[in-house]
Order: structure tokens, then C-alpha cells, then sequence
């Protein structure tokens, strides 16, 4: 993926390759906050047991740099993505 963050991929993107380079489960949904407004969710997690709730986010969105560090050090793997 080129543009718009030089290369860096979207929620999905990051899905694939964390599924694949990892054996990461992901879970989608939905969920309510106290006022009744409905959220998006999607929970990545490797075997090691380390887990990251996204809320709010489409998997279209594409992630800048430090939102793939924060996903990569919740992880605790190393994506092939820059990152600061």
C-alpha cells in the first residue's frame, strides 16, 4: 500500500499479516456505551496471550505510525511497518 501514510496499512492489512506471520485470532463486534451509542470493536490476539481491544476503528482506516507501535508493543511482535 502506497499512499496516504507512505506505505502503512490499513486495520485489515495489519489483520492478515498478524494472522499470518503469527497465528493471531481476531474477534469483531459491536458494543454499547452508556448512552446507548453502538462502537466497533476488534480484539487482536497472538498465542502468547497478549491482547489489544480497537474501538471505533474500520479496518479500512489506515494506521499511522504510532498506532502500529502501539498494536506491535501490546503484541509484543514486530511488524514489518515503520513505526515510532
Amino acid at each position: 500500500m502506497a499512499a496516504p501514510f507512505g506505505g502503512h496499512p490499513n486495520l485489515a492489512t495489519y489483520i492478515v499479516w498478524l494472522k499470518s506471520e503469527h497465528q493471531g485470532l481476531v474477534q469483531s463486534g459491536y458494543s454499547t456505551d452508556g448512552k446507548g451509542k453502538s462502537h466497533a470493536l476488534t480484539k487482536l490476539s497472538v498465542p502468547s496471550g497478549a491482547s489489544v481491544v480497537v474501538v471505533g476503528m474500520s479496518q479500512a482506516e489506515f494506521l499511522v505510525p504510532t498506532m502500529v507501535s502501539y498494536l506491535d508493543r501490546r503484541l509484543g511482535v514486530k511488524s514489518p511497518w515503520f513505526s515510532i
